[in-house]
Order: structure tokens, then C-alpha cells, then sequence
């Protein structure tokens, strides 16, 4: 395992650690589940749009992402009326892959555009033609989505020769995933990787692999109330029996 992976792990692994023992939770905190899920099922954003951190001045959660994992969090961050789909990004990648609209025409081509000529870095990119790139990238991306399906990262790291190095099952294939926040109420709420969902949502994919970083502590208590009475299952609402992140909580027949 490379040594910046092996770090990541430890940390989220502590940290994960250290948040059971503070809070007495019953149920395990794991840093770094992947579970698959729904896209249409990821409705609202963390954050209040779907560009990165670096156009804003505070983040709910600021990266590195790892650093949040493990985390079990209260307050009133998951109490949002931030729509993915509403999002200039989103809007962008319907606009053109759906109705064949130019990027220059879309609105998130523009704001992308003027952030990074005001000397804000965005994706990497510094200037239009580097935006330019970007895009064209993303045309890519869509293309072998819809042609190959989606992938997890850990399948396109042990396709790809060079994408970790000889360890395809580093930590990066987890925390490269789609990243979402549970909610108080179990709501999977998007964190990061636009790109990705926003494709996933428009070619109407079943189902994507997603990491959850971030669980709110209401969340948490009913995943505890489960591990200490697994009775309490079956007077749980439907959608929230099949929820992706109460799997390892599930009595033996309903594993079914």
C-alpha cells in the first residue's frame, strides 16, 4: 500500500475509533463504506452548489475529504433546501448532453469561466482554454459511461496500468468514489463528484457506488438502537429498512 494511502487509512480508522468510544456508540462507525445506492436517491447538496470549495469563503465540510471520515456530526448541516439538479453544474450537463447545447451557451460554462478569470482555480484549470479541456474531458467521461456502464474506482484503478501504482485496492479507490453525508434522517446528501452523478442521473443508471464520509448523530443513534435491539427492525418505515447504510445492522432473513 503506498504510504499516503496507508496514512489515510490509519487516520479515518482512528478517528472513526475515537468518535465510538466519545459518543458510546453500539454500532460500528466505518470511515470508509462504500455502498450502492439509487442516484435519483441523492437529492440535496451539502453545500449550497455544486461548484468546489475554492469559490467559497467557509465549508461545511473543508477538505481534505479524508479528514472527515469517521465522523459522526451534529448541528444543523443536513438541514438543506439545495437541490443537486438545480445546480449550475447539473444544469450544464443536461443542457448539453441531453439537448446538444454548445458548453459556451451553458450558464455553468460562463460562471466557471468568469471564477477562473478572476483568478480563482477551478478544477485544475486557469484559463478558458483550460476550462476548454475540461469539458472535453467530461465529453469523454460521459462517452465511456454510456458505451461501458459505470465503474467503481476500484474496477477502472485495476483496469488502468498506471492508476494506483501496483495497489488498485488503496484507499484512494474509496474516497475517489461519489462522496455523500447521511442525514439525520437518512438522507443521502451529495458532497462531491458532480461529474459523475450528474451523468449517472442523466443516462438513468441504476445504481453507483457512493462513499458515505459524514453521519449525522441522529443517524447514528438509530443505526445504535438497531445494534443494541434488532428488534426495533421491523417497526422501521420501508424506505428505511432498505437503506444502504444499516446493510451490516440487517437481521439474518432480511439479508434476503
Amino acid at each position: 500500500m503506498q504510504l499516503w494511502s496507508r496514512y489515510m487509512l490509519t487516520y479515518g480508522a482512528s478517528q472513526a475509533r475515537a468518535t465510538e468510544l466519545r459518543g458510546g456508540h453500539r454500532a460500528p462507525v466505518e470511515p470508509f463504506t462504500v455502498v450502492s445506492v439509487d442516484p435519483d436517491r441523492i437529492e440535496y447538496l451539502v453545500e449550497d452548489d455544486g461548484y468546489p470549495n475554492q469559490i467559497r469563503r467557509e465549508s461545511v465540510f473543508s477538505p481534505p475529504k479524508f479528514k472527515h471520515a469517521g465522523r459522526v456530526v451534529g448541528g444543523d448541516w443536513d438541514d438543506t433546501d439545495h437541490r443537486f439538479e438545480a445546480t449550475d453544474v447539473y444544469r450544464g450537463f443536461e443542457a448539453r448532453f441531453e439537448r446538444g447545447v454548445p458548453w459556451h451557451e451553458t450558464e455553468f460554462y460562463r460562471t466557471s469561466v468568469a471564477y477562473i478569470e478572476d483568478g480563482i482555480e477551478l478544477w485544475g484549470c486557469t484559463s478558458e482554454r483550460d476550462f476548454e479541456r475540461r469539458c472535453e474531458f467530461v465529453e469523454s467521461l460521459y462517452g465511456s459511461i454510456a458505451d461501458d456502464g459505470y465503474r467503481s474506482q476500484s474496477e477502472l484503478a485495476t483496469a488502468s496500468s498506471d492508476a494506483l501504482g501496483d495497489d488498485p485496492s488503496a484507499i484512494e479507490t474509496v474516497t475517489d468514489e461519489i462522496t455523500v453525508c447521511v442525514g439525520r434522517d437518512g438522507e443521502l446528501l451529495f458532497m462531491d463528484g458532480r461529474n459523475r452523478l450528474s451523468i449517472a442521473k442523466i443516462l438513468d443508471i441504476d445504481r453507483i457506488p457512493v462513499w458515505i464520509m459524514v453521519r449525522h448523530e441522529g443517524w447514528q443513534r438509530t443505526r445504535d438502537r438497531l445494534a443494541v435491539d434488532p428488534s426495533r427492525w421491523r417497526a422501521l418505515p420501508e424506505q428505511v429498512r432498505n437503506h444502504p447504510d444499516l446493510d451490516d445492522l440487517r437481521p439474518g432473513p432480511d439479508r434476503e
